[in-house]
Order: structure tokens, then C-alpha cells, then sequence
């Protein structure tokens, strides 16, 4: 493993570009979009555009499962209006580590609470054009609390599912996140390796 170490960190020594500017093209408060040019190793310069949310903040996707093997899933109205059906999720705050961002955000959208929690993954969805880190979470052992804590701006409905029926809701698209999915995929490779 030492010489594939070695390797990739001269693959991306080589690789690496320079940042020479970063302008301010749209300010919608949630979403920024920057313009930024990089000197490329080879000598040219090229333009990128990047969307920034929430200032850049991490984010959790949380699969839960209740202390009766039931499988948390939240409700809400999305862009065009399209109704989504999703694990619970939201921004670690800042100096929040994130499990306890993600129990927080759990208590916050469904009212249940749990102390038993680890990371499953890690990523960038979109890498091409966003920065916002992804966290894949799995709490366990969830009970329900003294209720929701939804923001002014939130109305979300939640739902308890066993594992065949977020099987059915995956295969039949509704639920269409792809890190919704992916989160799904590490459940059901846990689910399996029991």
C-alpha cells in the first residue's frame, strides 16, 4: 500500500492546479455561485463555476432505525414542487462534529432521539461543480422524543418503514436522492452482512 500511496499523491501533485481568482457572480443568501480561474500545470487557464450552499457547510444524510427495527423517512415539498421521500438530513453547524449534527437534525425533523451513532461514508456529490461534503450516518436504537423542533420555513411529515418497504420505495423511485440511494445501499449491505 505504501508504493499506491506514493503514487497517487505524485498523481496528484502533478494534477493540481493554482486558484488565481475567485469572483462573486450570484448572492441568493442559501446558494452562491463564484467564477474561478486556475492556472492548469500545462499553462493554460481555464474558468469553472461553483455553487456554494449554506456557506459551505457539511451535511448529513441519516439513516435511522427505531429501538423496533423500523426505518425513519421524512416528507417535504421540494423544488418544482415535487413532494420528496428521503432519510432525515441537514447542515452541521459550524464547530459540530457530525453525529452530533446529525442527532440534532434527527430530534429537529422527527422528534426522535438516540445516542448510538456512526459515520458509514463520506463524499462530495457533485464534485464537478459544488463543494458541500456529504456525511452517510447510521443511528440506531431511536426512540421517540418530546416531538418535532421545525424551523419557521420547514413542514416535513415523517413515516416508519420496515426494510422491505424501503426496498419497494427504492425500486419503484420514490425515493430519487442519489445520496438518499446510496445511504439506502449501506443499509442494505449492513442489513445483508448481519
Amino acid at each position: 500500500m505504501t508504493d499506491l500511496k506514493e503514487r497517487l499523491e505524485e498523481i496528484f501533485k502533478k494534477t493540481k492546479a493554482e486558484r488565481l481568482n475567485r469572483e462573486l457572480l450570484f448572492d441568493g443568501g442559501f446558494i452562491k455561485v463564484f467564477k474561478e480561474e486556475y492556472l492548469l500545470p500545462d499553462g493554460r487557464v481555464i474558468t469553472k463555476q461553483v455553487v456554494t450552499k449554506n456557506g459551505g457547510k457539511p451535511a448529513a444524510i441519516i439513516v435511522v432505525r427505531t429501538v423496533d427495527d423500523k426505518y425513519l423517512l421524512v416528507f417535504q415539498n421540494r423544488v418544482d414542487n415535487i413532494v420528496s421521500c428521503e432519510f432525515p438530513s441537514g447542515y452541521i453547524e459550524e464547530n459540530e462534529n457530525p453525529i452530533a449534527g446529525a442527532l440534532r437534525e434527527v430530534k429537529e425533523e422527527t422528534g426522535y432521539v438516540s445516542t448510538d451513532a456512526r459515520i458509514l461514508d463520506e463524499f462530495i456529490s457533485s464534485i464537478g461543480t459544488e463543494n458541500t461534503k456529504l456525511y452517510i450516518i447510521f443511528v440506531d436504537n431511536a426512540k421517540m422524543g418530546d416531538g418535532q423542533e421545525l424551523d419557521d420555513d420547514e413542514y416535513i411529515n415523517y413515516e416508519l418503514f420496515d426494510f422491505d418497504e424501503l426496498t419497494y420505495l427504492i425500486n419503484n423511485n420514490y425515493i430519487l436522492s442519489s445520496s438518499n440511494r446510496l445511504a439506502y445501499y449501506h443499509l442494505k449491505e449492513m442489513v445483508q452482512n448481519k
